[in-house]
């Protein structure tokens, strides 16, 4: 798969919605194809191929801040800079040398409309990339993959319950939030730092 996506060279036979077993740290995920052609590798030689995300949330849920707070937003929160580096040290060896950086755009927090560019390996999804529409999140960040568009389920589990499940998006309207999805799969939003689901997505 990894060398597929390198060579640009994905079989027409892989489509959004299929998945694939991956072991990390001990512990097995599905992955999901949410994806393809959808997100622009950060080194500017185009469109990733497929776009993978967890099917369910990891073992451990985090925090997107410390404090209660979306100043910085997606850029500098420690959800970003900490915790999935952490999580992707612990990815197979092969896995985390075929992760390239894809540029995802999220508001700056501090319900500023600005749109900020970050190169990500392992990253949250935004409102709209799930929703693919604005509810509590600002305009322009990114649009919405086909495999929600399809009609698949926004709930993911935490050991095996439905639970709540973090976006990258700042919620637009107040500076200690940042938006989520619910356990029924609805969007909404949750003080930055409060520890809940993480279902992150990547490329290769």
């Amino acid at each position: 798969i990894i060398d597929a996506c390198h060579k640009n060279q994905v079989p027409e036979t892989w489509v959004v919605g299929n998945q694939k077993a991956m072991t990390i740290n001990g512990a097995d995920y599905v992955i999901d194809i949410i994806g393809k052609g959808h997100d622009d590798y950060a080194d500017g030689s185009g469109k990733a191929p497929l776009t993978f995300q967890l099917h369910d949330c990891y073992a451990d849920v985090n925090r997107m801040n410390s404090s209660n707070t979306n100043s910085g937003g997606w850029t500098s929160c420690a959800m970003r800079s900490t915790h999935l580096p952490a999580i992707l040290a612990l990815m197979p060896t092969e896995v985390q040398n075929g992760i390239r950086e894809v540029n995802k755009l999220t508001s700056a927090g501090s319900q500023s409309a600005t749109i900020n560019t970050t190169a990500d390996k392992l990253f949250l999804l935004s409102e709209i990339e799930i929703f693919g529409s604005v509810s509590y999140s600002k305009s322009g960040e990114g649009t919405q993959y086909d495999y929600y568009k399809a009609g698949n389920s926004k709930v993911k589990k935490f050991n095996g319950s439905a639970y709540y499940w973090w976006e990258r998006s700042p919620y637009g309207s107040y500076s200690a939030s940042f938006c989520y999805v619910y356990s029924s799969g609805y969007a909404y939003y949750y003080s930055a730092s409060d520890a809940i689901g993480v279902a992150f997505g990547f490329c290769f």
